[in-house]
């Protein structure tokens, strides 16, 4: 068999697109579009190729310069919520060695430290382990499937009573939730997005990032949503919707921290999303990336509505001795780490 690289250009775009929209595995992160905010909004180098097998693509690649602790290496679609590469056929171990072979290539003509890969397929994590990768920390994403749970299931079966009354006291005390698209609007979204990050003690986005997305995406590929009173503000949800796939993705969560506590409008926010998404006719919707611990916080708003939990492996090959030892510290201390801020979150 006959295998080459291409890198992605304006004539085999067109084999990427097709990829990304027929394998179940494509997403709305592996479109050209998220490729331009990548490049645009966060100022992404970009590295993307596609492999052929007797002038067939059996992978479609996105990778990017980006870091880890300030240390530069080559990852596969960073900053998004899925970020995994696209293989056509998990059986052919000599496509990850084509794929890693590019990208040490990569690696070494751009002074790259490390090479950071991951895959949905545990078939395909194993053809990469022959090629001795470090330890990665266990990723994924929570997403819900509304073929098997729909709206009126997820009320009656999985949400409490009291989840209920929290959803159903914002309709109660007259809030209302609408789309947005004007400036002024998106500006109410932000501020309490921007609030609700900080608070988290994470760096926000900076406006002009959804200044692209709006340029970028059209209403029936983005929803913006705020939940409101009169002047008072109680949050939103910005959504992509991925026609291809029937999914919505959740991404980016506006909150008023300053709501008196009888007020839960993260539940409203997300029951909103899943009705919404129903009645588009969509059958999935994903919540983003979560702790893979049942006991995380985040972990349990998502599984009370039903979601489940989508494993990804990721896989860390070394282009520097150094990084390798370098490394090695870090992920001990950062395992610990995360070890402990969830379990505090088990008392909270």
């Amino acid at each position: 068999m006959s295998y080459y690289i291409e890198e992605l250009n304006d004539v085999n775009s067109a084999d990427w697109k097709r990829l990304c929209e027929e394998r179940e595995d494509g997403s709305f992160f592996h479109t050209l579009q998220w490729k331009q905010i990548l490049e645009q909004s966060y100022g992404f180098k970009t590295h993307c190729f596609l492999l052929y097998r007797n002038d067939e693509p059996v992978a479609l690649c996105p990778f990017y310069e980006g870091t880890i602790s300030r240390i530069r290496g080559l990852i596969s679609l960073p900053n998004s919520d899925y970020n995994h590469i696209i293989i056509t056929d998990e059986n052919d171990p000599l496509i990850a060695y084509h794929i890693l072979e590019k990208c040490k290539e990569i690696a070494k003509e751009n002074k790259l430290f490390f090479i950071l890969i991951t895959t949905l397929s545990e078939l395909t994590k194993e053809h990469f382990s022959k090629y001795n990768p470090l330890p990665y920390p266990i990723g994924g994403d929570m997403t819900l499937d509304l073929e098997e749970c729909s709206p009126d299931k997820i009320w009656k079966e999985k949400l409490s009573k009291t989840h209920r009354k929290y959803i159903k006291r914002f309709d109660n005390d007259g809030f209302i939730i609408k789309e947005i698209n004007s400036m002024e609007d998106i500006k109410k979204f932000y501020k309490y997005y921007k609030k609700n990050i900080e608070f988290k003690k994470a760096n926000p986005y900076v406006f002009s990032h959804f200044e692209d997305l709006l340029n970028i995406y059209s209403s029936e590929e983005m929803k913006l949503t705020l939940l409101y009173k009169d002047e008072l503000v109680a949050g939103g949800q910005l959504a992509f919707l991925y026609d291809s796939r029937k999914t919505m993705y959740l991404r980016y969560l506006s909150l008023n921290r300053d709501l008196p506590a009888r007020y839960h409008p993260t539940l409203y926010l997300y029951w909103d999303c899943i009705k919404r998404a129903s009645e588009m006719g969509y059958n999935k919707v994903c919540f983003g990336r979560t702790p893979p611990y049942p006991n995380d916080v985040h972990y349990k708003v998502k599984d009370r509505f039903g979601c489940h939990y989508e494993n990804e492996f990721s896989l860390i090959f070394s282009s520097s001795y150094l990084f390798k030892i370098s490394y090695n510290i870090y992920y001990n201390i950062y395992n610990y780490m995360q070890k402990y801020v969830h379990n505090k979150s088990m008392d909270e």
